[in-house]
């Protein structure tokens, strides 16, 4: 169980560490996804940068013992990622995307979940 929630963990680490990476130098991609969303610029930095630590908190917690302070927090770093992704989730349900555009989100959304309960079993 470990070992596939160590897997999960370093996706979530690169999907989030990029993804929020983006955000924070507000490329031209994020500028159209913000503009799309509803974001100013300095929010949707702030999204970006909760990403980015998450990301960092999944990996850091990732490479501590079991049971440790540390090890708990990628269960934290997790499930806040798994909130955003839900608050992102219903962002885009919310805009018009459909199902279609917030699939990355859900999908994001589900291997946070997963990894939560790798980790925790």
């Amino acid at each position: 169980m470990r070992a596939v929630a160590s897997i999960l963990s370093i996706i979530l680490f690169l999907a989030f560490a990029t993804s929020g990476a983006q955000k924070l130098i507000f490329n031209t991609m994020a500028s159209q996804s913000a503009e799309h969303l509803g974001f100013k610029k300095k929010p949707f930095q702030g999204v970006g940068l909760a990403e980015v630590v998450g990301a960092v908190g999944v990996l850091i917690g990732m490479a501590a013992k079991h049971g440790s302070l540390l090890a708990w927090l990628n269960v934290a770093a997790a499930t806040g990622l798994l909130v955003t992704m839900v608050a992102a989730t219903v962002l885009h349900l919310r805009r018009g995307d459909g199902l279609k555009g917030a699939t990355p989100a859900m999908a994001l959304g589900a291997v946070c979940l997963l990894e939560v309960i790798f980790r925790l079993a």
